[in-house]
């Protein structure tokens, strides 16, 4: 039977020590059922945690391989969607560079400061880039939307999004993750997001850190990022804005997807992509 969160959080330790690089140990706990966290980065497990560690293991591994499965379906699914499309037609709405090889149309599409190559049924990735299937369902379903026309210009929060309800969560657990690693580190925030390609803005009210980033040609992010301030009692905060018309190129799903992969860029991780909901 698969442990749940809260049976996972009722053998921990419980004091909230931050150790493990979470705040709490109940979202430390649901990040190793619902993310495939490593259960041993708590540094004080007990011994009926610890008796609990394989077969969370192996509840993982198996979680694993569903989401593998589903990935390669969907993947599937989208080439088939983008493969009647006129990609030279496309192309300058989706800011992307069309051309041909072997008889066979691509985009050129930059992303996350690399080029990549996309095919209707294949991404190439330049040597420096690591492939990633995630990152291909993302491009083919920024192709399938075939957006047209610029940013709107105007910074919204995800939630504001029609139908976002039931994924908001998600989007605030990731800007808390986000706060949590880069608590007390600005200028450490700072300095990756710089060399991630952000640029500087000035739009948050008091956020140390305000960096505009570019994942995809139409689709600006923006950081906003507050230090905490434990004598007057708050946390460090992150917040991640987008531009008014990111619907008109990406789904709900997809821009989660984006972010998330924005966060792993930031802090270094290679982690598995988030549920819905």
């Amino acid at each position: 039977m698969a442990i749940t969160v809260l049976e996972l959080f009722k053998v921990l330790p419980r004091t909230n020590c931050g150790e493990c690089g979470v705040s709490t140990c109940l979202a430390f706990a649901t990040q190793v059922i619902k993310e495939g966290e490593d259960l041993a980065k708590c540094p004080y497990l007990s011994g009926e945690a610890l008796r609990l560690a394989e077969q969370v293991k192996g509840q993982q591994e198996q979680g694993v391989g569903r989401r593998r499965e589903s990935l390669a379906i969907a993947l599937e699914a989208l080439q088939e969607k983008v493969a009647p499309l006129d990609f030279a037609a496309l192309a300058p709405g989706l800011g992307a560079l069309a051309g041909e090889s072997g008889g066979r149309p691509f985009l050129e599409i930059p992303y996350f400061g690399h080029r990549l190559t996309v095919f209707k049924d294949q991404v190439r990735y330049p040597p420096e880039a690591a492939a990633d299937p995630w990152d291909a369902i993302l491009l083919y379903n920024y192709i399938a939307s075939q957006g047209a026309g610029e940013p709107g210009g105007t910074w919204i929060a995800y939630k504001t999004l029609p139908n976002s309800v039931s994924k908001a969560k998600t989007m605030a657990r990731l800007e808390g993750k986000l706060a949590d690693h880069f608590a007390g580190r600005a200028e450490e925030l700072r300095q990756r997001s710089l060399a991630l390609g952000g640029g500087p803005a000035q739009v948050g009210e008091g956020a140390q850190v305000q960096m505009v980033f570019q994942p995809l040609p139409k689709l600006p992010v923006l950081l906003l990022f507050w230090e905490a301030e434990p004598e007057e009692g708050f946390q460090a905060q992150a917040h991640l804005l987008l531009d008014n018309r990111v619907l008109d190129f990406l789904d709900l799903e997809s821009i989660l997807f984006l972010v998330e992969r924005l966060l792993g860029h930031l802090m270094e991780e290679n982690e598995e992509r988030p549920e819905n909901g």
